[in-house]
This record gives C-alpha cells, structure tokens and sequence, in this order.
C-alpha cells in the first residue's frame, strides 16, 4: 500500500513539473510574438531562443525565429532554422506559408519551386498561395511558359477570379508575348495655321534572345509637306539591369525629318530604385547638321514614376546652342500597360519628333503640357490616348507665340 501511495506521488510530480514548464515554455515564446509584433525584433529572437531552449521539440518557435530573421532580411540566417524545423519533422501548414515566404524574399527561385512541389505533396491547404508563389518564380525566372500553362490548368482557372491571380496572369502574358505591332497617330491644331498637321507611325519588334530589335515608318504631313522617315531601335541587354539603345534613321524627303539619324545611349540602374541614363543623337538635316548630348534621370516611388530629362542642342554649321528639358509623371495600376501620365516641356529639341517641323527648334521656346493615358483593352493590346497643349515661339526674328493642341493615339497589339 505504502509502495502505491508513493508511485501515485510521484506520477504528480512529474505531471505538474511537465505542466509547468510547458506553461514556461508558452509564456515566454507569447512574449516573444508580442515583441515581433512591435518590431522588436533582437529581443523577440532572443526571448524565442529562451523559450525554444527549454523545449527542444518546438518546431512553431524555431519557425517564428526563421520569421522574425527574414522580417529583418537576414534570410540567410532565416533558412537555419528553417532546416532546425525539418530535422524535427515540424511540416505543417505554418512551415510551409513560412518557408516558401522566406525562399521567395531571398530571390531563391527555383528552391521556392522544389518547396511549393513538397508542400504540394503534404497537402499544404492554401492552394492560392501556392499557385501565386510558383507563378512569381516562373515570371522572374523567365520561364513565361511554364506559368502560363500552370494557371490555364483546368484545376486551376478558377483562380482567375483573383485579382492578384489575375493580374500575375496578364504581366505573363505580356512579357511572353514579345513580338508587338504598334501604331501611332499625333494631330496638331495652330492657332495661326488653319490646316492640320499630321504624324503617324507604324511599327514591328520582337526579341532576339534577351534583346529587342524594333523597325518604324513614320509618316509626316505638315504645312503643306509631306516626308516618310524609316527607323530602327536596337536594345542590347547587359549585366545587371543595364542596357545599350542604338538608332539609325533615313528620312526620303529630308522635309520633315532629318535625311540620317543616328542614336545611341547607355541605361543602368542606380541606388535606391534610380535610374538614368547617358547618350547622344546625331542628325543631318540637308541645311545643317546637328549634335545632341541626353540623358535622364528617373525613380520609382511606390506605383509613381518620375523621370527628368535634359537636352543640350548643338548646330554645327551655326555653332549656336539650346537647352531644352522634359518633366514626366506616371502613375501606374496593376501592371505597367495601366497608368496615367503627366509632361511638362520647357524648349525644344529635335530629338522630339512633334518639334521638327516646326523651324528654328535651335533658338526657339516653347511651354509644352501634356496628359496621357494609357490602358489595356484586353490581355493582348492597349490603347494610348493624350491631350497636350503648347505655347510656342515661331518667329526667328520677333517673339511671336502661338497655341499648339495636340492629340495622341497609340495601339499595340501583342502577338503569341
């Protein structure tokens, strides 16, 4: 009896001293999560760290501590205890959400595929997250295909309905389908000039591996002349988000536009999402010929876009010299095809193809205000409209103003 009595007594003890310290073990990690919470982020890794050392088996704290790193964008250290949680056999859905997160923040992309496909396996239960996850890694990978063809699977339609599905699935579509026809038609009205005046442009580009090769016409018909104008762009891609643009154009008149064009200019990234860019134009009208020195200089702020860009003007035979500037705005939607766009202009240049018919474009002012918009009209095409306005000198000999309005149509249409 006295045997019994004491087993019973110890089988207490050791259930209370369980229950105690797993009641520890909860009170400290809860308040580690409340620390993460408030963004304290070194005292939540270490109270984790306390409450995971007296419970070893806890693979919730060593996921939470995988979390709190990768908040910090110590991904690196985040995947450690990623692979502590494995070795514990801890794959439930938190682990899952929490690891294809992290790989996804570490740009470790063909990983997150491997994970999705595991997670996949054990029935990890948000199908959505999955779905999305793998179609960022197919789109940043460049394998267009693959991401199209995973959502266009019957099982998997019915997430089109998701705006975020959704919208993955068009900026696929559009980086898949490179080969692109695009037209163009701007119409200027003069305060001092009845007639109309008229520029169009029909064009074709497509991929060469990673780079882009684009063919032109442009067609101009102003104060009573008329010119066809043939163009190439070439964009070489570079290393880390650089690239090279190269131009050639030949105009049959030399009326409207300058008989050769020749274009060439340096992209590259900056810190901070900056970028700019540095280059030049040459252009050989049949009464002089002209240099012009350009660049830009461009961030991105949230889903707004601002870009300046100067243009330092140089007459060879005239030896004389302008400098003109151009101020844009973009704010965009769900892709880059969705935006709405400000420019403000101060001076002309004859890089600016509405400008060369005007005369005089190297000692001329001019005030420019424009308005755009630019929208998809279906998964494949967009339609850009804008409304621009311009007070501008036209007399080389008196300062003489006119009013300018313009309106601007661009098509494209995206070829599979």
């Amino acid at each position: 009896m006295k045997y019994k009595i004491t087993l019973f007594l110890f089988l207490i003890l050791v259930i209370f001293s369980q229950t105690t310290a797993q009641t520890n073990t909860d009170s400290i990690f809860n308040n580690a999560v409340n620390l993460g919470k408030n963004q304290q982020y070194n005292s939540a890794i270490r109270e984790a760290q306390n409450a995971s050392n007296t419970d070893k088996n806890r693979g919730d704290i060593l996921v939470f501590i995988a979390n709190v790193y990768s908040w910090q964008e110590k991904n690196d250290s985040a995947l450690i205890f990623i692979d502590k949680a494995q070795q514990l056999n801890y794959k439930g859905d938190d682990f899952y959400d929490s690891w294809t997160n992290i790989l996804l923040r570490s740009k470790k992309y063909d990983e997150l595929l491997q994970s999705c496909d595991e997670a996949e396996k054990k029935n990890y239960s948000n199908v959505e997250d999955l779905l999305r996850k793998r179609m960022i890694a197919y789109s940043l990978l460049k394998q267009y295909d693959k991401g199209i063809e995973l959502v266009e699977a019957p099982e998997n339609k019915k997430f089109l309905v998701l705006k975020p599905i959704d919208d993955l699935y068009t900026s696929l579509l559009i980086k898949k389908n490179t080969n692109l026809i695009s037209a163009n038609y701007t119409l200027d009205r003069l305060s001092n000039d009845s007639s109309l005046q008229h520029l169009a442009s029909l064009g074709y580009s497509f991929k060469v591996k990673d780079h882009t090769w684009a063919f032109r016409a442009n067609y101009a018909n102003r104060f009573g002349k008329n010119d066809v104008q043939l163009e190439s762009d070439f964009y070489l891609m570079l290393r880390n988000q650089q690239y090279m643009y190269f131009n050639y154009g030949y105009a049959f008149n030399a009326t409207l536009f300058p008989r050769n064009r020749v274009g060439i200019e340096y992209y590259f990234p900056l810190p901070a999402k900056f970028e700019a860019s540095i280059g030049g134009r040459y252009l050989n009208f049949t009464s002089s010929d002209v240099i012009i020195f350009t660049g830009h200089l461009g961030k991105y702020v949230g889903k707004s876009w601002i870009g300046l860009r100067p243009f330092y003007v140089y007459q060879l035979q005239s030896k004389t010299s302008s400098l003109s500037i151009i101020g844009n705005y973009r704010l965009y939607g769900k892709n880059e095809l969705e935006y709405w766009g400000l420019e403000v202009g101060l001076g002309n240049s004859p890089d600016d193809i509405y400008s060369l018919s005007s005369g005089g474009f190297n000692q001329l002012l001019s005030y420019r205000l424009k308005l755009e918009r630019n929208f998809m009209l279906n998964r494949v095409s967009d339609l850009h409209i804008g409304l621009g306005y311009a007070r501008e000198e036209f007399g080389t000999t008196t300062k003489t103003f006119r009013n300018r309005l313009t309106i601007e149509l661009g098509y494209k249409l995206r070829l599979r």
